[in-house]
């Protein structure tokens, strides 16, 4: 059985947020909308509350959701920059990329069909 990543657990969780808001279940939830739901659900690892999350706070999370060292790939993967820190333009740009993939006609809005075609696939590569 494949794991989910840990960015993956987190977009899981937003994906199931904006299928349950009322405006965005009709509308859609716009790129900006997705991106600040996520970087608000990633910050929580930040324990200290600098607005980025520390090797040692993302491992700490990890451990916390039994990832251990396979969080610490992940970390490595997400810290674009190298600074050893993840920080919110890092999330920002994830955050785009997943919605550009998943924004299949491409209005700017992700549709609940979208939405719903996201977490499917989430699920499935996490054999659930």
């Amino acid at each position: 059985m494949r794991r989910l990543s840990l960015l993956a657990i987190p977009a899981l969780a937003v994906a199931g947020m904006a299928c349950a808001q009322s405006p965005a279940a009709t509308d859609g939830i716009a790129k900006a909308d997705f991106q600040s739901m996520l970087r608000a659900r990633m910050l929580k690892a930040d324990t200290d509350g600098d607005g980025r999350i520390s090797a040692a706070e993302w491992s700490a999370a990890a451990k916390a959701r039994g990832k251990g060292r396979m969080g610490d790939r992940v970390f490595s993967r997400m810290d674009a920059n190298g600074n050893g820190f993840i920080e919110a333009a890092e999330l920002d740009a994830i955050a785009a990329k997943r919605f550009d993939k998943r924004d299949v006609d491409h209005d700017g809005r992700l549709s609940g069909d979208e939405r719903k075609a996201m977490v499917d696939e989430m699920r499935e590569k996490a054999g659930a």
